[in-house]
């Protein structure tokens, strides 16, 4: 029976040891691993930010664009209010309106066009990076709606198609336009004025958009250190007290195998007693 017993108490010891040196290599793990892993989800998260930011800069700089755009409209207007009643006078001035709508605002477009093809490539790649952090559990951001975009591309090529029909109009009926019927520069002139304060109220809305976006990114990035330091925190308080149970049971194995009573004897007679 002797011998049983401290069979019985080398195996408990044992196995506390053992559970006791797996608790104490996890709570070591708990810390390298929650480095490791801050690291790079941080790193997933930073590199979402920086496209963003890169796409709000790819809205700012199309913003410029159509407000150089909108510069040249407005000259453009103010050029139509000098059109007197005398066809071969207005010739000249309706041929530098004509260059300056080539030679300026077409530029310009192609530059909008340019930078468009960017900020769709630029937002896709905000998008996927958002994927990728939903895509982890307990992460969460906002992806920007792409609709909006949507909405920008066919406003700049609506906006593009009236140049190109002002300009056709200046070619085709230079003859006709005189101060009386100045209308048939200054309503598709309007037009323009009024799809580019369109397309800048759409690049508005969506650069909050991003901005929010922007800012959720951040504070996630912020954040994540956080969590993960709060859950090895835990993780290490119970594989502690796992380790200090386990350090008890080694006592009592131990207790049990040199022959000594388990239990404290005045803790025994308190229990027979009772």
């Amino acid at each position: 029976m002797r011998t049983l017993r401290r069979v019985f108490a080398v195996i408990v010891m044992v196995v506390s040891i053992l559970v006791l040196l797996l608790s104490l290599t996890g709570i070591v793990g708990t810390w390298i691993v929650r480095g490791k892993l801050s690291t790079a989800l941080v790193g997933i998260v930073t590199n979402a930010e920086t496209m963003a930011t890169s796409a709000k800069q790819g809205l700012d700089q199309l913003d410029a664009t159509l407000t150089q755009a909108g510069d040249q409209v407005a000259a453009l207007e103010q050029g139509v209010q000098t059109l007197g009643t005398n066809v071969e006078e207005n010739k000249p001035v309706l041929t530098a309106l004509s260059d300056a709508l080539k030679s300026t605002l077409g530029p310009l477009l192609d530059k909008a066009r340019e930078l468009m093809t960017s900020l769709s490539e630029a937002v896709a790649a905000v998008n996927n990076a958002i994927e990728t952090i939903n895509a982890i559990p307990f992460l969460s951001a906002d992806i920007p709606e792409i609709t909006a975009l949507d909405t920008l591309s066919q406003e700049l090529e609506s906006f593009s198609s009236e140049v190109q029909n002002l300009v056709a109009t200046i070619d085709e009926k230079s003859s006709e336009i005189v101060n009386g019927v100045t209308s048939i520069l200054t309503t598709p002139l309007s037009k323009i004025s009024g799809a580019l304060d369109q397309m800048q109220a759409t690049i508005s809305g969506f650069s909050q958009q991003v901005g929010d976006v922007q800012q959720g990114l951040s504070n996630l990035e912020s954040a994540i250190p956080k969590w993960l330091t709060w859950g090895a925190v835990i993780l290490t308080v119970i594989l502690l007290w796992l380790a200090l149970s386990q350090a008890a049971l080694f006592v009592l194995g131990w207790r049990g195998f040199s022959g000594l009573d388990i239990l404290p004897r005045g803790q025994k007679e308190l229990k027979a007693a009772s």
